[in-house]
């Protein structure tokens, strides 16, 4: 009878571990923004961004700007300068034609 109910215990313990494994949030996978910026970032040093919507993994919509020093920086996309750093972005952004290769 001993025997039994230490499965029982240890069968309840693993259960509640794979319970808590299989509860963590998607989000726990990614990189999310959680809040934005203070700071008004200079053009000058963005070379590029992402944009993050919030759904099941994301809880807020973000633009995240990469420096030219490799930080990634999380702006509210509402805010008009970061409208005006994703307008510069575009508008900079190279687009090479496909080209076919002769062999």
């Amino acid at each position: 009878m001993m025997c039994s109910s230490k499965s029982v215990l240890l069968a309840a313990l693993m259960s509640l571990l794979l319970l808590h494994l299989c509860s963590k949030s998607e989000a726990s996978n990614f990189d999310c923004c959680l809040q934005y910026t203070e700071k008004i970032l200079h053009p000058k040093f963005i070379v590029g961004f992402t944009q993050q919507l919030a759904n099941e993994a994301c809880d807020i919509n973000a633009v995240i700007l990469y420096t030219k020093r490799r930080l990634a920086v999380c702006a509210d996309p509402k805010k008009s300068w970061v409208k005006h750093v994703v307008h510069i972005l575009r508008s900079n952004a190279c687009v090479f034609p496909l080209v076919e290769q002769g062999i």
